[in-house]
């Protein structure tokens, strides 16, 4: 029996945030090809997407602020989970009360507000009805965005063959996942494709389980 097509498209957002706030700065090279992209990366970030874009979304077309405070709430909690503020592996070179004041500024308010948030968000609505969300600079230039996330993946992958077949691998399934979505397509809004308020009795105590 085939999922329904709505469930094809929380997976494309699952993917597309973990393509933005992991894959494109090297933190997790290949979350289709290994158990913790599997079972972890994936379903988080496309819990943490799903859930609060739907929470968003209910109060009617969104504004920047409210798309950055969910982003940041995202942030906070994916943080927390990973002990990048708290705790983090590495000696950070500013703390305060035991949180990495620095990593706090860039990952909670900066990266996953806008990469594995608003990014995924802007980006899986180009594929409804409703094509506004992204800034017109990503919209003009998107090769340039390509580079500079280019940039950013070698930063931390071994090495160039792992950069490019990182990339390429995570983008074909995206790609393949795409043009299932697209057969049949109907010109479906994203608000009516995002999680109903019954269904986020369902999704939000997995979230928290996590």
């Amino acid at each position: 029996m085939m999922p329904p097509k709505r469930y094809v498209f929380w997976f494309i957002v699952a993917s597309l945030s973990a393509l933005f706030g992991e894959v494109a700065i090297g933190a997790t090279l290949y979350p289709f090809f290994s158990p913790w992209g599997i079972l972890v990366i994936l379903p988080l970030y496309g819990l943490h997407t799903l859930v609060l874009a739907s929470i968003v979304y209910r109060f009617g077309r969104p504004r920047f602020e409210t798309l950055y405070l969910a982003g940041v709430i995202f942030g906070l909690y994916e943080a927390y989970i990973t002990k990048i503020i708290w705790n983090p592996d590495w000696e950070s070179p500013i703390q305060v009360g035991g949180i990495s004041v620095l990593e706090l500024l860039v990952i909670v308010f900066f990266w996953h507000p806008f990469m594995s948030f608003m990014m995924a968000v802007g980006t899986a609505e180009l594929l409804t009805s409703r094509r506004k969300l992204l800034p017109e600079f990503v919209l003009k230039r998107p090769l340039l965005f390509a580079m500079v996330l280019g940039a950013l993946e070698s930063s931390n992958s071994p090495s160039p063959f792992h950069s490019f077949l990182s990339l390429a691998s995570t983008l074909a399934v995206i790609l393949l996942l795409v043009r299932w979505w697209m057969t049949g397509y109907e010109g479906e809004n994203l608000d009516d494709l995002l999680p109903t308020l019954g269904e986020l009795k369902f999704l939000v105590p997995i979230l928290l389980a996590y």
